[in-house]
């Protein structure tokens, strides 16, 4: 990518040299969720530097430019608040399931364990963890339809008060 946008192998060394060199001297890389994206961020911004810096720029080069944009990976901070509302949902479901059904579900589906882990840890048949799981879907369904009954009887509610007021 860089070879569109540099005047030339030399300039592409210099700026791969520079981007290591501001990689390397950082003083903590914890922050770096994509180290890919990073890294061509950091060669842009080094390359639009040059560029500014440079009188003549020519247009192939800044039309090039815009092919270094790598798409954000991380969500956006509406899916992350929509993901965590979701997960205190769920989560908020399980600890309604009775005991033994509660650690079942949360050992196969939150801790990943098989089924057959999952008896070996709680100290009971593979059956047994069959059922409770079985036992513990149902009811989460249960409580997911109760309150979709609820949010749907909600919104017969309010259109009928609509309704009444026209």
């Amino acid at each position: 990518m860089l070879r569109r946008v540099c005047n030339g192998p030399a300039e592409v060394d210099d700026v791969v040299q520079e981007m290591y060199y501001k990689l390397m001297s950082m003083p903590e890389v914890q922050h770096v969720r994509e180290p890919r994206g990073f890294a061509v961020r950091v060669a842009k911004n080094l390359v639009m530097d040059r560029m500014r810096r440079d009188a003549i720029v020519r247009i192939e080069a800044m039309s090039n430019l815009e092919e270094l944009e790598l798409e954000d990976q991380a969500p956006s901070p509406e899916r992350v608040a929509m993901a965590r509302a979701e997960l205190n949902w769920v989560m908020g479901m399980i600890a309604n399931l009775p005991p033994r059904c509660k650690r079942v579900v949360m050992a196969r589906r939150i801790d990943g364990l098989s089924q057959s882990e999952t008896a070996a840890s709680l100290g009971v048949s593979e059956a047994v963890v069959a059922k409770e799981m079985f036992k513990g879907m149902k009811l989460i369904s249960q409580m997911v339809a109760r309150v979709a009954m609820r949010g749907k009887d909600a919104e017969d509610g309010s259109s009928e008060e609509k309704s009444s007021w026209q």
